[in-house]
């Protein structure tokens, strides 16, 4: 008798994407952008009410691609506000320039005669404003105008950083603490030439003392338990109870492995495309690869909860 073929005798498990296997999705279509993150989700028109059984499904693709995007969604500002509520409260931030006479949208706008400097970017992966109490859950950002190419935005996947780590290494960073602050950022902007000024909101609500919060190194996932970096360069000041300059080297090694192309995904802006990404266990960054263009793009940002670490679950 002869034996069985390999595809016979064999059942693979599911591929793995995003670090987990494949889930399953019968009210949208979703394509994967890369094997680390990132996802399109076709088969839905936002400008519509959503139903429960449509809104559960984008909800398991955020939480299990981090990044998920929608094209050709020409939304007024109320109608991407009401889809952005799905995902929690909407929210302001001090340095984010705001959306016209909207203060819970802000705007990345640069013109096409302007510098790269003059949006609020960072040179490496980031997540915005960790120095917050309550940093955001995630951004939903639209796209009004885009250069014919580049400008793209990549983002790197801050759970399979993490999860690559070596066993000594994460036990260190499961003990370690961030002081995050963006208290100084208008006074060192202020002593820039004008020329190289970042584009800052000129005034906001918030109080000195909550512009520096201590948060984990490791975020956990507050419904999953799954574990994420969340040590990055912007507003970082210094690990607890590390110098300046203790805590700038590992976070240097640290911030280098968020650059390795495997963990990314990277998404090519259009009008009218739509992307939410998960602020709290994704990195992000525009790459500004384009000149004499202009690009335009609005968001509203979701406020998260206070960041869980390992430490918090001992306790």
């Amino acid at each position: 008798m002869a034996s069985a073929s390999f595809s016979e005798a064999t059942v693979l498990p599911a591929p793995i994407v995003a670090g987990l296997p494949m889930p399953s999705f019968n009210r949208i279509g979703v394509e994967p952008i890369s094997g680390a993150c990132g996802c399109e989700i076709s088969g839905v028109d936002l400008r519509e009410p959503l139903d429960p059984e449509t809104i559960a499904e984008i909800m398991k693709a955020f939480e299990h691609f981090t990044v998920i995007v929608f094209r050709d969604q020409d939304l007024t500002p109320e109608q991407h506000k009401a889809f952005s509520r799905h995902f929690g409260e909407i929210t302001e931030l001090p340095q984010a320039p705001t959306y016209g006479e909207h203060r819970d949208m802000q705007e990345v706008r640069r013109e096409a005669y302007e510098p790269e400097n003059v949006v609020p970017s960072f040179e490496h992966f980031h997540t915005d404003s960790p120095f917050l109490l309550q940093p955001p859950k995630c951004i939903v950002m639209r796209a009004l105008e885009v250069p014919l190419w580049g400008g793209d935005t990549a983002f790197s996947n801050a759970y399979l950083v993490y999860e690559h780590l070596s066993d000594g290494m994460k036990e260190l960073l499961d003990g370690l603490q961030v002081v995050y602050s963006g208290a100084d950022i208008w006074a060192k902007n202020e002593k820039l030439p004008p020329e190289k000024r970042l584009r800052l909101r000129e005034s906001h609500d918030f109080r000195e003392d909550e512009l520096t919060n201590i948060h984990p190194a490791v975020r956990v996932h507050p419904e999953t338990g799954r574990k994420a970096l969340f040590a990055t360069t912007a507003y970082f000041k210094h690990f607890v109870g590390w110098s300046e300059a203790e805590s700038r080297a590992l976070l240097n090694y640290l911030q280098s492995l968020a650059q390795h192309l495997h963990y990314h995904c990277r998404v090519k802006w259009k009008k009218d495309t739509l992307i939410i990404w998960d602020n709290r266990f994704t990195l992000h960054r525009g790459v500004h690869d384009f000149k004499h263009e202009r690009r335009h793009l609005i968001r509203t940002t979701v406020m998260g909860e206070r960041p869980l670490g390992p430490l918090d679950l001992k306790a």
